[in-house]
């Protein structure tokens, strides 16, 4: 799960929580009232489009203001605890508790249309506060919040010319799945643009500081390869399998390195081996590297051919590159 994503889920649930909270407390203050059935009054005396129109520029409002990168926070928790406590004071002025009325707005589709967007805008202008080398990651994020508001405002309104509000789900439900699809879109272009522009001088930057480069680590490889092939002749395929592992590890790590892609993880190999496997054309290529993996943590002695067979073929295509 990206660190963004995990940022908004717990901003999200710290923002529920708040809205819990403060709609819970008790509020006997008139004025309170008053503003909420004049707010209310000038969105029923609206067509609906204006009602979409009043509830949007609103809402977006306050998300613009939620992404204003180490104050945002700031500004939401403020934001929803007003929005909890005026709801609590209508709701006591009708006798009714007002942590009920929360929950009851909380079943309507337009709630988790609204509410996570505020999130995701605070989120998005909390992540370049954190990490101010990806701000672009915030930015791109932060074009989903006046799409999903608006689709808020959409349903919100309409829920004044319905019944049953709850038919409204119907629409909601697609537009969570779009929004879904939107959202790890934004995160793609994320991904490649930091990936072009920030690392680029980075690496360069460990290239000149730190070697080994490409040619030394095909060495290493070779080394590696030809100390397997002396064990394994001598019987002992312990040891072979372990110089055999070693060398696709350099040579994975040499590839990785001409794509200019990380290889310090697991994954970052994984994903060298996807890469080849996408350029060569064979997509078995990242199956039979998990298999040979699995043959080396299990030291699966007896699978030794096999695993030499998988190594092979990988060796063939890495050196294609």
């Amino acid at each position: 799960m990206r660190v963004l994503t995990k940022i908004i889920l717990i901003v999200f649930v710290f923002e529920v929580v708040l809205f819990l909270i403060a709609s819970s407390i008790p509020q006997n203050n008139p004025s309170l009232v008053s503003a909420f059935n004049s707010t209310e009054n000038q969105v029923l005396n609206q067509s609906y489009f204006g009602k979409v129109l009043m509830i949007f520029g609103n809402n977006v409002r306050v998300a613009f203001l939620d992404f204003i990168p180490a104050v945002g926070m700031i500004i939401l928790a403020v934001s929803i605890y007003s929005t909890g406590a005026v709801l609590s004071a209508f709701s006591s002025s009708l006798n009714v508790p007002g942590i009920l009325s929360a929950l009851g707005l909380m079943t309507l589709p337009h709630s988790w249309l609204e509410l996570p967007s505020y999130a995701v805008a605070a989120s998005s202008g909390l992540y370049i506060v954190i990490r101010p080398r990806e701000w672009v990651r915030g930015l791109l994020t932060l074009i989903i919040v006046p799409i999903e508001l608006f689709l808020a405002a959409l349903v919100e309104s309409s829920e004044f010319y319905v019944s049953n509000p709850y038919i409204l789900w119907l629409y909601s439900i697609p537009a969570f799945v779009f929004l879904y699809f939107l959202y790890e879109f934004l995160q793609k272009r994320a991904d490649k643009y930091i990936k072009v522009k920030t690392p680029v001088t980075q690496q360069q930057n460990v290239i000149q500081i730190q070697q080994p480069t490409y040619a030394d680590y095909i060495t290493r490889y070779n080394q590696s390869w030809n100390t397997a092939s002396y064990y394994e002749t001598q019987g002992n395929f312990a040891e072979a399998m372990r110089y055999y592992w070693e060398a696709i590890f350099y040579l994975i790590t040499a590839v990785g390195n001409k794509l200019g892609m990380p290889t310090l993880t697991k994954e970052d190999q994984d994903n060298v081996i996807k890469s080849v496997a996408y350029k060569v054309g064979n997509p078995q290529l990242y199956d039979i590297y998990n298999e040979a993996f699995k043959i080396r943590i299990e030291n699966r002695l007896s699978d030794f051919q096999i695993f030499k067979e998988y190594l092979s073929q990988l060796a063939r295509y890495l050196n294609s590159i």
